[in-house]
């Protein structure tokens, strides 16, 4: 997952919405939305300054509204955003928490604009609400303008909630959670578990955690790389008596963990890695590296202060996003150009077995293999507006199943056991499938991480729940939550 702090996507999606409960039927009638996004030359310096600029609104449909809280943006993706947050103040409203731009609000629309200078350039963001409907949806439009041209997106506005009006969790229950203040603002990534430490990969570091007591889980060590970088991942090696953590970043970071309390850099690899997988084959572990040029090396990190470059993999997509592996044949999304199967079991000449191209978003973003009823299969998600599982007959690289929850929250990682998959959806918590039946997938437990109303939330897409691991043996799953740092939960799922 990369972050972004401007990006619109000029895309339509699919006009879907769903109503909320403060439906509103003597409310007057308004147009249906029809969400998509438009480019457009910017016609003036002061474009979209102005309420008036997104078009006509029918009047008084806000009359009574109260705005408070976080609210969703549907049916097509608006650029790295997926809701708007208010909060009103007499004729004003603070929008997504920022006190520096106050906007308006009318009984007939709500407006705010504001200017953000990012490398030289004058952005102009403007935000609109209005057109109350009678199932209690609004129409919300969001225009940025950087001087030369304006993108405009138009969506379907409804009320955060959790999918389907669910409680906090069903099968999995919180236990225990770390996010200490001294950790400051940034993004939590991945977690890996060996025994019972938990190393949490975050924007500022690896953070090795005991958590013996899993309510009660205890920083013991931080590693901070002394360069800048984007370590987005990491995977564990023991060699002898040490233990390793491989970081994804460019360069890998191989930091020497044995000391929990006192880890430090041994090597790095001249690679430049987002995602890291970790095999054990014929007495020695590889390590293969999702990397941002669209390759998939393959080393031997049997020692790992001492790597050994062996071969490595070129897909034509934008980059190797991620990957699983068994048994020497790596399943690489490749993201723009699909989900590959590649053959390294002779490592310094890796060949294509298959591939599942185009994915529906044409994001390929993450998977992990097993059999089940007969069949070899893959769970395949991408990472997108309208990312979602789909199962992969891995005989003839086709879906054969998929499972969802909203188009507007994308599911991120995945780990399967036997039949029984786990995955971080984003917003959507995580989530615990039943999959012995490729064919009929089937929720058997689910954990909603983020609160759509609580103070921790953002409007970015990518929020919530986002790495995982699972402790078969303790029944705990671990959650690298971006907003709320691990989250320990206990397993109850059949």
């Amino acid at each position: 997952m990369k972050i972004a702090l401007l990006v619109l996507l000029a895309a339509c999606g699919d006009g879907s919405h769903a109503a909320i409960p403060d439906a509103t039927p003597d409310a007057p009638s308004v147009p249906m939305v029809t969400p998509g996004c438009t480019a457009m030359a910017q016609a003036s310096a002061d474009a979209f300054t102005k309420a008036s600029d997104f078009g006509p609104v029918v009047p008084g449909t806000l009359a009574g509204w109260d705005p408070d809280g976080r609210w969703f943006l549907t049916g097509t993706p608006v650029g790295s955003v997926s809701s708007f947050f208010f909060a009103k103040q007499g004729t004003q409203v603070i929008v997504d928490r920022d006190p520096s731009a106050p906007g308006t609000i009318d009984d007939d629309e709500l407006f705010q604009v504001s200017t953000v200078d990012q490398q030289g350039v004058r952005y102009t963001v403007a935000k609109r609400v209005s057109n109350r409907a009678a199932d209690g949806t609004f129409r919300a439009e969001r225009a940025v303008c950087d001087g030369g041209m304006c993108r405009v997106c138009t969506a379907v506005m409804v009320r955060a909630t959790h999918f389907d009006n669910e409680g906090e969790g069903s099968g999995l229950a919180l236990v225990g959670q770390l996010n200490d203040p001294g950790w400051g603002p940034g993004y939590t990534f991945n977690v890996r578990v060996a025994g019972t430490l938990a190393y949490l990969i975050r924007e500022d570091g690896l953070h090795i955690i005991e958590t013996q007591d899993p309510a009660h889980p205890v920083e013991l060590g931080l590693y901070r790389r002394a360069m800048a970088g984007y370590s987005n991942d990491v995977k564990l090696v023991d060699a002898g008596a040490k233990r390793y953590a491989i970081i994804a970043d460019y360069p890998v970071d191989v930091v020497d963990v044995t000391d929990p309390a006192h880890p430090a850099l041994a090597a790095q690899i001249s690679e430049e890695a987002h995602t890291v997988a970790v095999e054990h084959r014929d007495n020695k572990v590889y390590a293969y590296f999702g990397n941002y040029d669209a390759n998939c090396p393959i080393y031997d990190v049997t020692d790992p202060a001492h790597a050994t470059k062996l071969g490595s993999f070129h897909t034509t997509g934008q980059l190797v996003h991620d990957l699983s592996v068994d048994s020497g044949i790596a399943y690489l999304n490749a993201w723009d150009a699909g989900f590959q199967v590649v053959d390294y079991t002779t490592p310094a000449s890796p060949h294509l077995l298959g591939t599942w191209a185009p994915t529906p978003t044409q994001t390929s973003h993450s998977n992990w293999t097993t059999t089940v009823g007969g069949k070899h299969i893959a769970l395949h998600g991408e990472e997108a507006y309208g990312a979602h599982l789909h199962i992969i007959d891995l005989a003839t690289m086709q879906p054969i199943a998929e499972w969802k929850t909203r188009d507007f929250v994308s599911i991120h990682n995945i780990m399967v056991f036997g039949s029984k998959a786990y995955f971080t959806h984003y917003q959507d918590g995580v989530r615990v499938l039943d999959v012995s039946d490729p064919l009929h997938p089937a929720q058997i437990g689910y954990y909603n991480t983020w609160d759509p109303q609580a103070d921790y939330t953002s409007s970015d897409f990518f929020e919530g729940a986002v790495g995982i691991d699972v402790d078969m043996t303790r029944h705990l799953v671990f959650v690298a939550d971006s907003p709320r740092g691990l989250l320990i939960l206990s397993d109850a799922t059949p």
